[in-house]
């Protein structure tokens, strides 16, 4: 559930695919398979600190993170002519901030999380400092066995000192934002719960690059793989193909 996949195709573009805050490469292999079943190559890697235990994620930082997504973009560049970015919640910010950086032909922004709808993440370069994690009142439960694991590291606490890495990201990929070229794609969902649909004025606003959305109506944050996810997949996959 947490192992990185790389799928290879005879295709000279690959699609480095990232996952979100306290996510795993799992969120995103139903796209990814989809994509590769398409004609792609993909690579699905887990960033430091994520999809093991929680004493790996509190001791990973979003230097790791970024670290790991350039490597990964690098390594896949060094085999394929091309290499398109898509990024989902937090992969979306790391997509973002790779963009300015390499302009890549095209990226995908899933529920890129330019803003927060909970607004104590700007408290957390302060109290990240102090509090490490806080158990919820509401833990989630899981008949299967492997996801409330997942659930037990990391999904039931709120991680003050993490979340301030993640804001870190935020407010570089913000910054950064002006500085992509690329053709983007972004996905949004009226009913995400974690990032704000007012993430779309900021994009058109910003990003250099001609872009295109895809809005949903009924999925959650995970928009790659939730209630319309095989309209995702079908949708971003035709986008990917166009010239």
């Amino acid at each position: 559930m947490s192992k990185e996949l790389y799928l290879k195709s005879d295709s000279n573009v690959a699609v480095l695919i990232l996952h979100g805050y306290t996510g795993s490469p799992h969120d995103m292999y139903y796209i990814g398979r989809q994509i590769h079943k398409s004609g792609f190559s993909i690579y699905i890697p887990r960033l430091p600190g994520h999809g093991t235990n929680s004493n790996d994620f509190l001791n990973s930082n979003w230097r790791d993170w970024l670290r790991k997504s350039i490597d990964s973009y690098l390594d896949l560049k060094a085999y394929h002519e091309k290499v398109y970015i898509l990024g989902l919640s937090m992969g979306g910010l790391l997509t973002t901030i790779l963009a300015s950086k390499f302009h890549p032909e095209k990226i995908v922004l899933a529920a890129p999380a330019l803003k927060a709808k909970d607004w104590r993440i700007n408290l957390t370069p302060f109290f990240g400092f102090i509090v490490k994690k806080i158990k919820k009142k509401n833990p989630q439960t899981f008949d299967d066995e492997k996801l409330a694991y997942l659930a037990s590291q990391y999904w039931n606490y709120d991680w003050p000192s993490k979340a301030a890495d993640l804001y870190k990201l935020q407010k570089m990929a913000l910054k950064n934002l002006s500085k992509v070229t690329s053709k983007t794609y972004v996905i949004l969902s009226k009913k995400d719960e974690a990032v704000p649909f007012s993430v779309k004025e900021i994009i058109e606003n910003n990003i250099k690059g001609k872009i295109e959305f895809l809005i949903l109506e009924e999925s959650g944050h995970v928009v790659v793989n939730d209630i319309e996810k095989e309209h995702v997949a079908e949708q971003t996959i035709n986008w990917l193909k166009k010239e």
